[in-house]
């Protein structure tokens, strides 16, 4: 694992907070501020959820690469 993963949230605590903001934005009555804060938060957390399935894609092909040579 490279220093920068090890900073990271995993993918499942990451995917469970978007979750729980998308669930937030939906049932809560939010003023605009709130409202706009959450989206901001949401739209952070679903590109970290975006670029670790893009990594583990990756590793996926690396792998299959290595089987295949």
């Amino acid at each position: 694992m490279t220093e920068a993963t090890e900073n990271k949230e995993t993918f499942e605590s990451a995917y469970k907070k978007l979750d729980e903001i998308v669930n937030r934005m939906e049932k809560e009555s939010l003023d605009l501020e709130a409202a706009l804060k959450a989206f901001e938060e949401g739209k952070k957390t679903a590109e970290q959820c975006r670029k670790m399935l893009e990594e583990a894609e990756l590793k996926l092909k690396d792998l299959r690469q290595a089987e295949q040579d």
